[in-house]
């Protein structure tokens, strides 16, 4: 046997960190977890089936019991150069030229006025099938509005007509009716448009028709009073004022040539030899011809005179002869402008004259027709007011026609495009359409009651959730043992069993490190009973026996039958009764059938363990056992039912947590880390046991330790077996 090591403090100090935790114990699992969410839908995807289902059939009774609904479509175009045979305002045909007049015709044609006139037409009223029986008739055309669409299509001209009905004959209908309703409306307001503009004209026409005779009354008047010759004639038509007129005549036109003379004079006065191109803009004459002829000569002879400056020097022959030529021809322009200029002369004051004599015969012509001028103002006067009341009066007189037949012309602006047809199939319900969406609520009704169930569900499933509510890493993880089979020590019973390899991958991972050979003590704990904490610590405590290490397996729970409560007789005693100060422990540690692993009963059952565990003989006790055995392993009550877990925790060098599958709740667990933590224990981690949870009726066997007693007696002698060695011990405890 190795020698007893050195005991250490056992008074409780400051919670300490595990030495296997990690920093995050959580921080490598994933953020999602597919296989979880596969099992989740593999244990309640029935939910989401059945919502299916459920949504499906509700569907399906909702699309027997519901009418069908038929659909007939159809289409106008508004045309936009409506007829327009008369131009009165609010008379003439619509304009359908811009957008905004084709969104008034498409707010008209879904009009409440127009859907009544379409009710009343089609007997919607009285068809019990359209309307319940008593809907009034604002009911009807909201219904009908409802059922009516009316859109312009985006782009176009073109205005899309549906009508939604059960009867499909009278769909049809009622497209069609929303066309030659409209029609008939807009000739029907047009109508009486006319009716109360033909009243109004009616009336204007009879008073400007009383004016009118006034007017013409007064200039015949007028006429017979004032016998003057000409007097309705135009200015000119008579004897005065013919002679006036052709003076006046005679006047404008010497006034005329006087002012084109002058005018062609000054700009002749104005010629520049150097500039020829200053006679531009003088009329078309025979003098002016010839000048311009000299111009346009001396401006082709000057073009010549440049070229040869680049070629020739100016003493050179064809220089000399070409600079003769342009001055020449600049004399010639220049004498040519002058004596056009004497000949324009001469002619303006010849004109100046005449025009002088006329205005002198004009004035004697004016003085003798101002007698009669007077009497032609006024006959003027009353002859513009007769024409003007004439005129008035025919243009009112004309309206009032145009009035008349104001409803005989076609107002409306659209036609058919794609008239109606009856349709053949129900286009509502939509079977292909509610179908899939009633599935897809269904999936998601399933879905959500699923997460809400899943959610009030707290059980741990899989050993992540159970890292993450406690904080722990996983050590290691039990599979599930044949039936029957649960309460084995299953290294004896079946060693080659994944059950047994990872209690000896546990073993591995609970193994002191080097730097604390002494941290030998392990508690297995539970938050809740049933949680496999008895089979997993008489496992592990017989992996270390066959490793070579006395093993001290400590039962712990004095509350409930145990590892050692069916098993051994009461008059051997126990940890309580140690505790309590009624026996020696070496009555109650037997040796048990496997080599190296005691037993220490916990004795009769006790209410007042809590407060002797809180003791001090409870750490002497290890104490002691630390000279004799190489390890102690300790089955502890479950953590929330009794607070006897958290007074051995705090001694213990490791607390190891069992979780059962589907068994422990994460509320639990994070509860019983927490409290573990803060009674000073030093929670390593947890063991992942897969063992399922049987049904209230049917329990597991509980755990079974095989021993043969008495394994120590106060006197030294040894029954039981030996140490790993070979020898003989008889370890006393006191």
């Amino acid at each position: 046997m190795p020698s007893p090591r050195k005991p250490e403090s056992l008074v409780p100090s400051s919670p300490r960190s595990s030495e296997l935790a990690i920093a995050e114990p959580t921080l490598y699992l994933p953020k999602v977890e597919v296989g979880r969410l596969f099992g989740v839908l593999l244990r309640r995807g029935w939910l989401v089936v059945l919502g299916m289902a459920l949504a499906i059939g509700a569907m399906w009774y909702y699309v027997k019991g519901a009418p069908k609904i038929y659909v007939s479509t159809g289409s106008v175009e508004v045309s936009s150069h409506a007829p327009r045979v008369l131009n009165i305002d609010g008379l003439s045909p619509e304009d359908s030229k811009d957008l905004e007049q084709l969104r008034t015709i498409e707010r008209n044609m879904g009009s409440s006025a127009l859907l009544m006139r379409v009710a009343k037409a089609n007997g919607l009223f009285t068809a019990p099938d359209f309307a319940p029986p008593g809907t009034s008739e604002q009911g009807v055309v909201a219904m009908l509005a409802q059922r009516t669409r009316v859109e312009l299509d985006r782009g176009t001209r073109v205005v899309m007509l549906s009508v939604e009905d059960t009867d499909p004959q009278r769909a049809k209908r009622i497209v069609e009716s929303l066309v030659s309703e409209y029609d008939l409306w807009i000739k029907d307001r047009r109508e009486d448009l006319a009716r109360r503009a033909g009243e109004g004209l009616a009336k204007e026409e009879e008073k400007l028709r009383d004016s009118m005779e006034q007017a013409e009354t007064r200039l015949q008047e007028f006429r017979e009073s004032h016998p003057v010759p000409g007097l309705e004639g135009r200015e000119g038509s008579g004897p005065v004022t013919d002679q006036l007129g052709a003076l006046n005549s005679q006047l404008t036109q010497a006034k005329s040539e006087r002012l084109r003379l002058e005018a062609e004079y000054e700009s002749f006065k104005k010629f520049d030899p150097e500039d020829p191109d200053s006679l531009g803009g003088i009329a078309t004459t025979a003098r002016s011809e010839e000048v311009l002829a000299l111009s346009r000569s001396l401006q082709v002879k000057e073009l010549e005179f440049s070229k040869i400056k680049e070629r020739y020097l100016f003493k050179h022959p064809v220089f000399k002869e070409a600079e003769r030529e342009v001055t020449s021809l600049k004399e010639d322009l220049v004498e040519a402008v002058r004596s056009a200029g004497q000949a324009l002369e001469k002619s303006y004051h010849v004109a100046l004259e005449n025009e002088s004599k006329l205005h002198g015969e004009v004035d004697g012509a004016r003085t003798v027709a101002i007698g009669v001028e007077g009497v032609r103002s006024k006959f003027d006067g009353l002859k513009r007011e007769a024409d003007a009341a004439r005129e008035l009066h025919a243009t009112v007189d004309r309206r009032l026609r145009e009035t008349t037949l104001a409803s005989a012309v076609a107002a409306s602006a659209i036609a058919w495009a794609e008239p109606p047809f009856v349709p053949e199939k129900a286009s509502k319900p939509a079977k292909k359409i509610l179908f899939p969406l009633a599935a897809f609520a269904g999936m998601m009704g399933g879905l959500t009651l699923l997460v809400g169930v899943e959610l009030k569900d707290g059980r741990v499933r899989d050993s992540a959730s159970a890292a993450r509510a406690t904080g722990a890493p996983l050590l290691a993880s039990l599979p599930e043992l044949q039936a029957g089979r649960e309460g084995d020590m299953v290294l004896l019973s079946d060693p080659a069993s994944p059950t047994a390899e990872a209690f000896r991958r546990l073993r591995a991972v609970l193994l002191p490190p080097p730097a604390k050979p002494g941290a030998r003590t392990v508690l297995f704990a539970s938050a809740v009973p049933g949680e496999g904490r008895s089979l997993c610590a008489m496992n592990y405590a017989a992996s270390l026996a066959m490793q070579g290490q006395r093993t001290l397996l400590l039962d712990g729970d004095m509350r409930r039958p145990g590892l050692s409560r069916e098993h051994v007789r009461g008059e051997f005693g126990g940890l309580g009764d140690y505790l309590d100060g009624a026996t020696d422990p070496a009555k109650a540690c037997f040796q048990t059938a496997l080599p190296n692993l005691y037993l220490l009963s916990s004795g009769p059952m006790r209410n007042d363990a809590a407060e002797l565990l809180s003791g001090t003989r409870f750490p002497a006790l290890l104490e002691d056992a630390y000279r004799w055995f190489d390890a102690v392993v300790i089955d502890s009550p479950p953590v929330l039912a009794v607070s006897d877990a958290l007074a051995m925790s705090r001694y213990a060098d490791r607390v190891c947590l069992v979780v059962r599958q589907n068994a422990s709740e994460r509320k639990n667990l994070r509860k019983a880390a927490e409290l573990i933590r803060s009674s000073g224990g030093n929670l390593v981690g947890f063991v992942w046991n897969e063992l399922s949870v049987r049904s209230k009726g049917q329990p597991a066997p509980e755990p079974v330790v095989p021993y043969s007693h008495p394994a120590l007696s106060g006197s030294g002698e040894t029954t039981g077996a030996g140490s790993a060695s070979g020898e003989s011990v008889s370890p006393t405890i006191t």
